[in-house]
C-alpha cells in the first residue's frame, strides 16, 4: 500500500483511462440510477419476447407460447402425466403482420435453449417431477429450490404461461418440502448452485440503499459507514455525486485511482489533489475542464486552466491534500451540497505514532463541510467513538449522526489452520462459557460470518437439531417459515443461535463429537517429500513383516509376525498429525502444496517479505547449473542496463542543449541572410545525427538484452510442475500464472530491483514490498491486475483497498495484527462476483484467537477518539477566527459570499490555507 502522499505519476494517470469491462460498467450504471431510486433491479437475462425484440402483447404472448414452448409442455404432460403442465391458451391470437413476418426470420429449429430464459424454468420444471415420480427426494428438491428463486428474479416480458406453469408446480408439491433437507444440502443448494448465482438480479446492497437515504436528508450529518469489504462501498461515491459534489479522501492512492478509473467510465467529472501544497496543484481531468486551448494539430484539448472547478463531481485527494481540496471545492460551491467521504479512517490508527496522525487531526480541526461519511469494513462502532461524535456536535449544531452497518454474507471464505483444519466456533473451546463469550462477540461483529465454513456450520446445525441438543423453539421448522428465508446469511445467524440455546450439560458431548468426526479440508501432499522426491511405500521381509503369499509345495509356511502392534486410528483426527508436518500444511506454495491453490490469485501477507521471498526460491529446488545460467543473464542485462541509462541521460542533455540553442539564436537575430541560414541548417543537421546515433546506440543495446526463461518444473502448477509435484492428485482447478515473452524482457531490463525478484517474477511471484523501482511496480501492479499472477507477497501495510481479485490467503506467522487489521487482511480475499474455492490460510493460532475474541483495549479507537477530535489552542493563541471570503463563480462571474469559521492548528497551518485562497482570489480577479 502506498501511503506516500505525492503527485500522481504518469503512469497513474495512464491508469485511469483504461476503460472498465462492460459488466463493470452495468454495475456503475446501476449504481447512478440506484441513488434515485434504491429499490431498482435490473438482469440482463432475456426473455424470450425481449430476445425476439418484439413489442408486447397478449395475443402475442399467446402466440410465442403455441409457436416455441407448446410442443415441450404438451411432451412434458403426456410423458409424466402431470396436470401442473396445462394451461389455457388461445390457439389462433390476432396478429400483426410486422410482427408475423419479423417471427418468420427466426426458425425455432435455430433457437439456442440457453438464449431465452423460458427454456431454463422448463428444464427446472421437468428435472423437478421427473425427479419428484422416481422418489429421488434431494435431486427434485435441488431443482425446486433452484426454480423457486429463479421465477421470482426481475426478468423483462417473462411469458405468463410459463410462470403460470412454474407457480403451479411450485404450489403442487409444496407441501412436501422438506427445509430441513434444503439446509442440510445448503452448500449443493446455496453455495455451489452456479444456476442461481448466474441469473440473480443486479441490485443495490442494503448498505447502498441506507447511506443513499440517509445523506438526502437536509441538515448537518456524520454517517459511520461500516460494510465488508468487496461489497461496493467506495463505489458508493458516484452515485452519491448524482446531486452532491463529493471530495473523496482516501490514503491509499490506489483506492482513489481505482474510484477515478470507474467514474471516468460512466463520465463522471473528476479532479485530482495528490501531494499538494497549493491551488496550482490540483490538476482536472478533461471531462471536468471548462476552460482550455485546443491542440491545433490534434484538434483535441491542449493546455487545461485547472483554477476553474465549476464542473468538477467529484474531488479525490490524498490526506496531506484534503484543506486545499476543501477551500477549492468550497470556492465553487456552498458547504451544504458537499459531502466528504473519508475511506478507511482507521488506516495508520494501529501504531501509537505515525506521520500521518498530525495530518489527520488537522484535517479534522480545520474541516468546513457539515456532511461527512467515515468508511471502513472495520470502523470502530457507534457506542466507541464518543469524543468524536460529541466533537462533531459541537462543531456543527444541530448535526444528525447516522450507523449504517451491513454484514452482507453471500459467500463462504473459511479459515484454515496451520494443520489444514477449518476453524469455527464451535471448535475453539470445550468450555461453554467460552463458547457463550465467542457467540456473542461475532452477534457483534456480523461481518465475520462471511469467514464460516457453510459445510461446517450446517454440520453443527443438523446433529444439534436430529439429537434434540436444543428447545423446541429453535427448530429448523419454526426458525424457517419458508424457502424465501433460507438463505446463507440466515443459515450462518441460525448456527449462533443454536450455540447460545444448546440445553445445559450437553456441550460436553457436542463437542466431542464434532472434533471427532473433523476431517481435513487441505489433505497433505504425501506422495512426495519438500526436495521432490518420491515417497514410495514398499514391503520387504524382516523383523515384525509378515509374507502374505502362499507358498505351494513342500516349502515352509508363510512368516507370521510374533511381535504385537498397536494400530493407530485414522490420521484423519486432528488430533493424531504426523509430528514432521504439523503446523506446515500447504506451506510449500511454489512446490508440493501449490496444487491446492485454486481458481485465481494467492496473497501471502507477511512482515518480512524478503525471508518468504528466499523461502520460495529455495524450495523450489531449481538446480544450481540453471539457476547460475539465469544470473549470468540477469548479470549481463544488469550491465547493459547501466549503459543504457548513460545513454538515455545523454540523449536527454542533448535533446536539451539543441532546443535551447535554436531558442536563442531565433530571439537574437532579427535578420538572415542566406550564409545564416545554410550554417544554421548545417548545424542542425549535426545535432541531428549525433541525437540519430545515440537512439541507434540504445537500440542496438536493447536488443541484445537476453531472454531468462524459466523452464515450466519450475513455475508453479504448469504442466510440468505438476508432473512432477503433483501428479497423483487433484489439480483440475490449480491456477497458474501467466506472463508472456514481452513482460519476460521488461522484467529483464530492469535495473534496479535485487536478481531475487525478477526471478520470482519469472516463476510467477511478485512482491509488494518498500523500494523504490518504479519499473517493478508497473509490471507488478499490471500483472495483477490482469490475474496475471500466481502468487503475491506483500506487507501487512498493503491490506487496505487492494482491489485486485484474491482466491486464496496466507497470513505468515510474524504478523502482529490488531483484530480490525487481521479483518481487512481477510478482506483481500473472495472479492470476485461468483463463488469459487476460497480460502484464508493461518500461519499461527494467535491469529484465530484474535478474531473471535474481543479485543478490550482496541488502537483504532482510542486514537480515532483522540485524532478525530479538534485540537485545542494553546491559552497565547485566538480560539477562532472568523472572516468573509468572496469567491467566484468563474462561469457566470457572480459574486458569492461565502462565512468560513476555520480553526488552524498553527501559524504555519493558517498561512497554508490562506494563500490557498488568495490563490483562488487572484485567479478569479485575473478572470475578471
Amino acid at each position: 500500500m502506498n501511503l506516500n502522499q505525492t503527485k500522481l505519476t504518469k503512469s497513474e494517470w495512464n491508469s485511469i483511462e483504461v476503460p472498465v469491462s462492460e459488466n463493470e460498467k452495468a454495475v456503475l450504471e446501476l449504481i447512478k440510477r440506484g441513488y434515485h431510486n434504491v429499490n431498482i433491479k435490473y438482469n440482463d437475462v432475456l426473455s424470450l419476447m425481449s430476445f425476439l425484440k418484439i413489442e408486447y402483447s397478449s395475443e402475442m404472448e399467446d402466440h410465442l407460447y403455441n409457436l416455441y414452448f407448446a410442443k415441450k409442455i404438451g411432451s412434458l404432460k403426456k410423458k409424466y402425466e402431470c396436470e401442473y403442465l396445462s394451461v389455457s391458451v388461445s390457439s389462433s391470437p390476432a396478429i400483426k403482420k410486422a410482427d408475423l413476418i419479423r417471427l418468420q426470420k427466426n426458425d425455432p429449429s435455430k433457437m439456442n435453449p440457453n438464449n431465452a430464459f423460458e427454456y431454463l424454468l422448463i428444464d427446472e420444471v421437468e428435472s423437478v417431477i421427473k425427479y419428484f415420480k422416481k422418489g429421488k427426494k434431494s435431486k427434485w428438491m435441488l431443482h425446486y429450490f433452484t426454480m423457486f428463486k429463479l421465477i421470482r428474479n426481475s426478468i423483462s416480458q417473462l411469458n405468463r404461461h410459463i410462470i403460470s406453469i412454474v407457480n403451479k408446480v411450485i404450489s403442487g408439491i409444496e407441501d412436501d418440502v422438506d427445509i430441513c433437507e434444503v439446509i442440510e444440502n445448503a452448500v449443493d443448494y446455496i453455495e455451489k448452485n452456479m444456476t442461481i448465482l448466474k441469473y440473480e438480479d443486479m441490485m443495490l446492497y442494503k448498505h447502498q440503499k441506507d447511506i443513499f437515504t440517509v445523506m438526502k436528508t437536509p441538515g448537518p450529518k456524520l454517517c459511520l459507514y461500516i460494510a465488508p469489504t468487496g461489497t461496493g462501498k467506495t463505489l458508493s461515491p458516484i452515485g452519491l455525486s448524482e446531486s452532491n459534489k463529493i471530495i473523496f479522501v482516501c490514503a491509499a492512492r490506489h483506492v482513489g485511482l481505482a474510484l477515478a478509473k470507474a467514474a471516468i467510465s460512466v463520465n463522471k467529472k473528476i479532479a485530482f489533489a495528490f501531494g499538494c501544497a497549493s491551488a496550482d496543484d490540483i490538476r482536472l481531468h478533461y471531462f471536468a475542464a471548462k476552460d482550455y486551448t485546443i491542440n491545433r494539430r490534434t484538434g483535441g484539448i491542449g493546455k487545461v486552466d485547472n483554477s476553474v472547478g465549476d464542473k468538477v463531481e467529484i474531488m479525490i485527494c490524498d490526506l496531506k491534500s484534503y484543506l486545499p481540496a476543501m477551500y477549492y471545492m468550497l470556492a465553487f460551491n456552498q458547504k451544504e451540497n458537499i459531502i466528504v467521504y473519508w475511506d478507511e479512517p482507521t488506516i495508520t490508527l494501529d501504531y501509537e505514532s505515525h506521520e500521518l496522525h498530525q495530518v489527520i487531526q488537522n484535517n479534522w480541526s480545520s474541516n468546513l463541510i457539515p456532511n461527512m461519511i467515515l468508511s471502513s469494513a472495520t470502523l470502530p462502532k457507534l457506542h466507541e467513538l464518543c469524543e468524536t461524535i460529541s466533537d462533531f456536535r459541537e462543531k456543527f449544531p444541530g448535526s444528525q449522526i447516522h450507523n449504517i452497518v451491513s454484514n452482507d454474507c453471500k459467500k463462504s471464505i473459511p479459515l484454515i489452520n496451520k494443520n489444514g483444519y477449518v476453524v469455527l466456533p464451535h471448535y475453539l473451546s470445550e468450555e461453554f462459557e467460552e463458547i457463550l463469550k465467542i457467540v456473542k462477540h461475532c452477534e457483534e461483529n456480523l461481518t465475520i460470518l462471511r469467514y464460516f465454513d457453510l459445510k461446517e456450520v450446517v454440520s453443527l446445525i443438523m446433529y444439534v437439531e436430529k439429537n434434540n441438543f436444543m428447545p423446541p423453539s429453535m427448530k429448523i421448522a419454526r426458525r424457517f417459515s419458508g424457502l424465501e428465508d433460507v438463505t446463507m446469511e440466515r443459515i450462518k445467524i441460525h448456527y449462533l443461535d443454536v450455540l447460545q440455546k444448546i440445553n445445559g450439560g450437553t456441550w460436553g458431548a457436542v463437542y466431542v463429537n464434532m472434533k471427532s468426526q473433523k476431517k481435513k479440508r487441505i489433505l497433505p501432499n504425501e506422495q512426495i517429500d519438500s526436495s521432490g522426491n518420491f515417497i514410495r511405500k514398499t514391503s520387504s521381509i524382516g523383523p515384525g513383516i509378515s509374507l502374505n503369499k502362499s507358498i505351494s509345495g513342500g516349502g515352509g509356511g508363510a512368516l507370521m509376525r510374533m511381535n504385537s502392534e498397536q494400530i493407530l486410528p485414522s490420521t484423519e483426527s486432528e488430533n493424531i498429525t504426523n509430528t514432521k508436518d504439523e503446523g506446515n500444511c500447504a506451506i510449500y506454495v511454489t512446490t508440493k502444496d501449490a496444487y491446492t491453490l485454486t481458481d485465481g490469485p494467492t496473497i501471502f501477507l507477511a512482515n518480512n517479505v524478503d525471508k518468504i521471498a528466499k523461502f520460495c526460491i529455495q524450495q523450489a529446488n531449481i538446480p544450481a547449473l540453471v539457476m547460475d545460467d539465469i544470473m549470468q543473464k540477469i548479470d549481463f542485462n544488469n550491465a547493459l542496463n547501466i549503459k543504457i541509462g548513460k545513454l538515455e541521460n545523454e540523449l536527454e542533455d542533448t535533446i536539451e542543449k539543441n532546443s535551447k540553442g535554436a531558442g536563442g539564436e531565433g530571439k537574437d537575430k532579427k535578420k538572415h541572410n542566406e550564409k545564416t541560414d545554410k550554417k544554421k541548417d548545417k548545424e542542425n543537421g549535426k545535432s541531428d545525427v549525433g541525437v540519430d546515433k545515440i537512439k541507434t546506440e540504445i537500440d542496438a543495446l536493447q536488443s541484445m538484452i537476453k531472454n531468462a526463461e524459466l523452464n515450466e518444473t519450475f513455475i508453479p502448477n504448469k504442466q510440468l510442475h505438476i508432473r512432477k509435484w503433483a501428479s497423483d492428485m487433484d489439480s483440475t482447478r490449480s491456477f497458474t500464472s501467466d506472463i508472456d515473452e514481452g513482460i519476460v524482457l521488461d522484467i529483464m531490463a530492469i535495473k534496479d530491483v535485487d536478481s531475487t525478484w525478477k526471478i520470482l517474477l519469472l516463476m510467477g511471484v511478485g512482491v509488494f514490498s518498500t523500494h523504490t523501482s518504479i519499473a517493478y511496480t508497473e509490471i507488478m501492479k499490471k500483472l495483477a491486475d490482469q490475474q496475471k499472477l500466481y502468487l503475491i507477497l506483500a506487507s501487512s501495510d498493503y491490506i487496505y483497498g487492494t482491489n485486485y481479485q484474491f482466491c486464496h490467503g496466507y497470513l505468515s506467522k510474524d504478523l502482529m495484527l490488531t483484530q480490525e487489521k487481521i479483518i481487512q487482511a481477510f478482506g483481500r480475499i473472495g472479492r470476485n462476483n461468483i463463488q469459487q474455492d476460497y480460502s484464508i490460510r493461518l500461519r499461527d493460532d494467535e491469529h484465530i484467537n484474535k478474531l473471535f475474541y474481543p479485543e478490550l483495549d482496541k488502537p483504532e479507537v482510542r486514537n480515532m477518539n483522540n485524532l478525530f477530535k479538534t485540537e485545542k489552542k494553546a491559552p497565547d493563541e485566538p480560539k477562532m477566527l472568523k472572516e468573509t471570503v468572496i469567491s467566484f463563480d468563474l462561469s457566470t462571474e457572480s459574486v458569492l459570499e461565502l462565512e468560513e469559521k476555520e480553526r488552524c492548528d498553527s501559524d504555519k497551518g493558517f498561512s497554508e490555507c490562506e494563500n490557498y485562497k488568495e490563490d483562488i482570489r487572484a485567479n478569479a480577479f485575473n478572470r475578471r
